[in-house]
């Protein structure tokens, strides 16, 4: 269904997002966060068309674009907005977009949220054009120590004591850029070797993986019988379903990891073939 629908456009990181409501669900254009994030837009509107639960969601509305224009847009209600970022591997995504691609996961939704609930949407402590600095002594560090970009921006989380660098305060910015640079002029770098993989039981792996089906299967019927008393009792229009929405998360964020996981614990399990002299 597409309809001519009056948007609000709301300020996330000197980004624009463009947000509206509609019969009490509050939802938000996809193809603008792809492009602020860096993703190509056909294919994760293709993605999006895969997703039964996802597709099930869009509208397609009609808006005027600033040319004067009216245009199409593909939106979803902001409760699935985290459902659909966190099916997006960071680490399969351009080096270059992965700190933006992490501040959209960890803030989008909580703005968009509090821009309808709380009348302004809150925002980190300094913005992605104040970081750039920063980000091209991240990119000469990588570049004159041979680093990995995870490695070097870990340097930074360590050295100031946060999980990312949107946590820095404008203060801490410039220290975190002279920070960067002294390494790289003051020689030699020594980084703790990173733990890649863990050896656990191949019962405990089976185990995990007899778990993930189990919940993900619980997770789906959940959300369904959730959102059909929603609509039964008439709450739809009224009362955010967070449960149903949390439940589809579950289902759904950590997919990528956990079918890797079990098609590993598969092959483990598969007999070996071979020849009997």
């Amino acid at each position: 269904m597409s309809n001519l629908i009056s948007t609000q456009t709301l300020q996330f990181h000197n980004q624009s997002l463009v947000t509206f409501e509609q019969n009490g669900t509050y939802y938000t254009a996809m193809k603008p966060i792809c492009e602020n994030i860096g993703l190509q837009w056909e294919s994760q509107f293709n993605r999006i068309k895969r997703d039964d639960v996802l597709k099930s969601t869009v509208l397609i509305i009609r808006m005027v674009a600033e040319d004067g224009k009216e245009r199409q847009m593909l939106c979803l209600p902001i409760q699935y907005l985290n459902g659909w970022l966190f099916g997006i591997d960071v680490k399969r995504v351009k080096p270059e977009i992965r700190e933006t691609l992490i501040t959209y996961k960890r803030e989008c939704y909580q703005a968009l949220f509090d821009y309808w609930n709380k009348g302004k949407a809150e925002r980190s402590q300094t913005t992605v054009d104040d970081r750039t600095g920063l980000r091209d002594a991240v990119n000469m560090l990588v570049s004159k120590k041979g680093l990995i970009y995870s490695d070097a921006y870990q340097l930074i989380h360590q050295r100031f004591n946060v999980n990312h660098i949107d946590e820095l305060s404008r203060e801490q910015l410039p220290q975190a850029v002279e920070y960067a640079h002294k390494i790289i002029l003051e020689g030699e770098l020594i980084i703790p070797e990173k733990q890649e993989y863990i050896s656990i039981g191949l019962n405990t792996a089976q185990a995990l993986v007899k778990f993930h089906r189990l919940a993900v299967a619980k997770a789906q019927k959940a959300e369904t019988a959730l959102r059909q008393i929603h609509q039964i009792m008439g709450y739809e229009p009224y009362v955010r379903n967070d449960l149903a929405a949390g439940l589809f998360d579950i289902h759904h964020e950590f997919t990528v990891w956990l079918n890797d996981f079990e098609q590993a614990v598969t092959a483990a399990t598969m007999p070996k073939l071979g020849y009997v002299k």
